[in-house]
């Protein structure tokens, strides 16, 4: 029997929706189509803002098409911590979902992370269940963190159709589908660091908010379909290492107390060193620019 659609005393899906693109309008278009064909009149009520990193007129028309899209055309390509950053800005709802353009619903998986957001008022951040479908198994149901700084990244690769899944506290969600109580970004003063650009910039956001008292949650809900690297295989693999390190050890830094900055933040710079020694090297050459931390 399908589950009811969580509607606020408006009548509506208490939920702005925040879609970050770059030349991506045919992703765009099956992901806006999917949600409108999944909620049917329920998504007017609801928030949908779509940033184009990529001030594509192409984009602007496709967004005109949805009465119920705010489109934002950024002035340049402010990468996925920017991009949101400039979402939030026109977001008026208690709970914001970042969710990728590369996405499918294919039936109500925002319910079940309200529902969860509403009923425990320490969890600030939520992540449902995503399926990339190459392989019909499991992306990142939540991260967790090691004390040596490596990510677990939890059941990604198993099978969809087959693994149990229960709702469980993590370090971090995935920001493909991440949802979030505005409290939490109000605590905070600002949701992602704007020179994280891409990369890491859901999970610093996830260790702020630790940091904070908040909890984050991976909630099993009905799978997305999720393309992963839709958008970032436009660029050098080199250039993403370098950003991801980079930006790692900058949230180390600023979020670890005495222990991780001098146990935790070398261990994964060992680690990183053996998987990317040409990306840590260019990554710590970005960090000797003024102001980096």
């Amino acid at each position: 029997m399908p589950r009811m659609i969580v509607l606020d005393a408006m009548g509506r899906l208490d939920l702005s929706v925040i879609i970050v693109t770059y030349h991506g309008d045919r992703l765009l278009a099956n992901c806006l189509d999917s949600i409108l064909r999944v909620y049917g009149e329920a998504a007017a009520g609801m928030e949908i803002i779509v940033v184009d990193n990529g001030n594509e007129a192409s984009t602007w028309e496709l967004c005109g098409k949805y009465g119920c899209v705010k489109y934002l055309a950024a002035h340049e390509n402010l990468g996925f911590a920017g991009g949101n950053n400039l979402g939030l800005t026109a977001a008026t709802r208690d709970h914001i979902l970042l969710l990728n353009n590369d996405t499918l619903l294919h039936g109500d998986s925002f319910s079940p992370l309200l529902e969860f957001l509403d009923a425990h008022p320490k969890v600030g951040i939520v992540q449902g269940t995503m399926n990339i479908p190459c392989g019909n198994c499991l992306d990142d149901c939540g991260t967790d963190m090691t004390i040596l700084g490596i990510q677990r990244h939890l059941h990604r690769g198993m099978p969809t159709a087959t693994t149990i899944l229960r709702p469980r506290r993590v370090f971090a969600a995935k920001g493909a589908m991440m949802m979030i109580k505005r409290q939490v970004v109000d605590d905070l003063g600002f949701l992602f660091c704007d020179d994280f650009k891409s990369y890491y910039e859901e999970t610093d956001f996830c260790h702020r908010a630790r940091n904070r008292g908040w909890q984050t949650w991976f909630v099993p809900t009905l799978p997305i379909d999720h393309l992963c690297g839709a958008t970032s295989g436009k660029f050098p693999r080199d250039e993403i290492w370098t950003q991801y390190f980079r930006n790692i050890m900058v949230s180390f830094w600023r979020n670890y107390g005495l222990f991780g900055r001098c146990f935790t933040l070398p261990c994964f710079m060992v680690a990183a060193f053996c998987r990317a020694p040409r990306a840590l090297v260019a990554a710590l050459r970005k960090l000797s620019s003024p102001n980096s931390i």
